[in-house]
């Protein structure tokens, strides 16, 4: 019998930022799995709100272990980290329910993962929600503040 994996799921949207807060979160849940039964999944750099969840390798990756029947438990710090997007979030969800993974959200006071349909299906589309402020935010902020290079060019003769 193959031994079921646990996975720890992180995930940035920009380079600039990092993982250490996520690694953090899920480092007391990590520890009481024994290392060759952990898989580590990280995403560096990829904005759940520009690409969809088959658009992005690393979930690709996770979304085959779990139809496989690798993975018993996904931790991971919240629903932001997964997905930003209502339809695939209830579908994630529901692939999730079919194939017995528990999800655990490892941020501190994130409302867990139910069995409910309904309970879930709210919090999707807060999620949602959520992700479509930041791209307004972001957009603004760039119409207000446009990049500007820093240091010096180089003029070529």
């Amino acid at each position: 019998m193959k031994t079921l994996k646990v996975v720890a799921r992180r995930r940035i949207s920009t380079e600039s930022q990092d993982l250490r807060m996520q690694e953090s979160a899920d480092a007391p849940y990590r520890e009481q799995h024994p290392s060759n039964q952990l898989v580590i999944i990280n995403e560096h750099g990829v904005s759940a709100n520009k690409l969809s969840i088959k658009d992005r390798p690393k979930m690709q990756k996770l979304i085959k272990m779990i139809k496989n029947n690798e993975v018993k438990v996904l931790y991971t710090f919240d629903r932001s980290r997964l997905f930003r997007d209502f339809y695939e979030a209830n579908l994630f969800l529901s692939l999730c329910k079919k194939h017995n993974v528990k999800i655990i959200f490892t941020s501190s006071g994130h409302q867990q993962a139910s069995d409910s349909t309904l309970i879930e299906g709210v919090m999707n589309i807060v999620g949602d929600i959520e992700g479509e402020n930041i791209a307004i935010r972001s957009a603004e902020a760039r119409k207000r503040f446009p990049a500007q290079k820093f240091g010096y060019e180089k003029k070529r003769n």
